[in-house]
This record gives C-alpha cells, structure tokens and sequence, in this order.
C-alpha cells in the first residue's frame, strides 16, 4: 500500500494517474479545500490530514509500505515553506518509522543548486539563495541525517529539474495565454533540462520498487531545450500562428517572476549516472511534450481564462 503526500499538485496528480495505471493500491492524503478529482479517478483512498497533526498522519499510514512525498508550498505562494519543509519532513518521517513503513520516496528540485550553477552532476555542491531553495535544501538535509541514524524507511531523494507538462500553473498556462494574446515573450534561449510530471512518476516508482542499495539521491531530466524551442514547440504542437521571441531590454514576459528566474538559470543535467540498473528510460522528449501539453489544451480550452 502507498501513501501520497501532495497527491492533489500539479507533478502529485501525475503520480497519482502513473501508479494507479501500474496497478498500484494507494492512499492519499489532502488538506481540505483540495480538488480530489484525479485522486478519485484513480481509486486512490483520500484521508484529510495535515503535517503538523500526528494523530491524523498515523491514520493515514496505518498499512502503508511506501511513502511518496511530493507536498511542498510552490514560490509565489503564501504558505510557509520552512514548515513544510522542516517540521512537515519530521513529522513524516517520525510517523512513518512508528508505523514501519519500509521506504519514502521525497521529491526534491534542481533548485537547491542555486541559480548561480548551470551544469548539474551528481558532484555538484548545493548552493541554494531564496527562502524556498534554502527549504527544499534543509528538507534533503534532514532526510539524509535520518537516513544515516535508521535503517527504515528507506529514504530516496528525487531532485527533479524544471517539470513541464499538463496542468502545470508556473509555464504552462502563462505561455498559453500569450499564445492567445498572439505574442509569446521568454526571457532566455540558453539551453535547460525539463522534466515531464509522467517521468517523475516513473522515476519515484523505479527508485520505491528497486534495489535498496541504489542511491539515495537520483537526477531526474526528460530533455534539455531552450525555453525559446520549448515555447515554439508548444505553438507547433497547437496549429497556431504566432509569433515567439526572446525578451530584450524594453520588452516583458508574462511569466512568475520565479518562473523567469528559472528559465534565466538555465540548470542543466549533465549525467544520470545515478539510473544504472534501476531501468529509469524517460518517456516524454520536446515533441511529446508539447503534443501533450496541446491535446490538454483542447480538451480544457478554460484554463487560459484569468481568475
């Protein structure tokens, strides 16, 4: 039985569809509010519980042997990402403990490298500078101490690069509605890794369900582009006829400013050595990428409209 930890996200939902298509049996847990709608197309057991509630946490992994932690406050948000990422990780992995699960999978982010690094490998120092990369950080740090001190679960971090794809708020649907309004503007051509959600999927199952003696921590990318080639693809991939150019001096794009930071630092995988015998072969390149994200788009024409 698995237990999903911010299965209701943008990457979470994907999770959620990929291990339920695996024939997976799984839980999840939700804060109210949540839209449960993936969570309830895929079978998957929803239980209202907070990270800072034991009581509710020991509910929800009561028969639970894996653990996948996808939850964690996005930048730009108002939630508190030290919380989260510090006291939340704790809690989980306290509980988790108590209740014998044997791994927990925790999704992590290139970003904890910092802005100031471009190629990644898995010799390279963490560097992280904003609040939220100084969590994600401290969030591995802890996960690696408890790791160190007991022998279950088993802990895997994922650091996945910039994840692109269906549903997805922080690109996605910005460069749509720049498509709509007939110009896309993207603040650099330098070349990026992406990760598609349905990759990360794979990669938090492939390390779950491997040998326990890989690891703990994994590099996760699907392709490297340009954002530019990204956002042309995506306009390929729709039909439509508009014009895609890279922001100058006197010229502005629509996207979060943490989303344009991202695109600006250019992090990119260099090697994956990290996936040798675990069988991880991402599925999604810039071509299905975009044809996915445009069979979305069709489907849900909506999400474009502003709130």
């Amino acid at each position: 039985m698995n237990l999903l930890v911010g299965g209701t996200g943008f990457i979470g939902g994907h999770v959620v569809e990929y291990l339920f298509q695996q024939g997976e049996i799984s839980k999840g847990i939700f804060r109210k509010g949540s839209h449960l709608k993936i969570m309830d197309a895929s079978g998957v057991q929803g239980l209202e519980a907070d990270v800072k509630d034991h009581h509710s946490l020991h509910e929800a992994m009561e028969g639970v042997d894996m653990v996948y932690n996808m939850a964690s406050p996005m930048p730009g948000s108002d939630a508190d990402f030290h919380m989260f990422n510090t006291e939340g990780i704790l809690n989980l992995l306290e509980v988790a403990k108590e209740s014998k699960v044997k791994t927990f999978v925790h999704l992590s982010t290139l970003d904890v490298y910092g802005f100031g690094t471009k190629a990644i490998n898995e010799a390279t120092g963490l560097n992280p500078s904003d609040d939220y990369q100084k969590s994600k950080a401290e969030a591995e740090r802890l996960l690696i101490e408890f790791s160190k001190r007991n022998k279950e679960p088993r802990i895997a971090i994922i650091r996945s690069a910039k994840a692109i794809g269906s549903r997805d708020e922080s690109l996605v649907v910005p460069v749509l509605r720049m498509v709509d309004s007939g110009t896309v503007t993207i603040p650099s051509t330098k070349s990026m890794s992406f990760s598609h959600p349905k990759d990360i999927a794979q990669a938090m199952y492939k390390t779950a369900t491997g040998p326990s003696s890989q690891g703990p921590v994994y590099l996760v990318k699907s392709f490297d582009s340009t954002p530019e080639e990204l956002a042309r693809a995506i306009v390929v991939a729709l039909g439509a006829r508009v014009n895609v150019k890279r922001q100058g001096v006197f010229t502005s794009s629509a996207l979060p400013k943490y989303t344009a930071d991202q695109l600006k630092a250019s992090l990119r995988i260099e090697t994956q050595t990290s996936w040798k015998g675990l069988g991880y072969s991402p599925q999604f390149d810039l071509k299905a990428t975009s044809e996915e994200i445009a069979v979305w788009y069709r489907k849900e024409p909506w999400v474009t409209e502003n709130a």
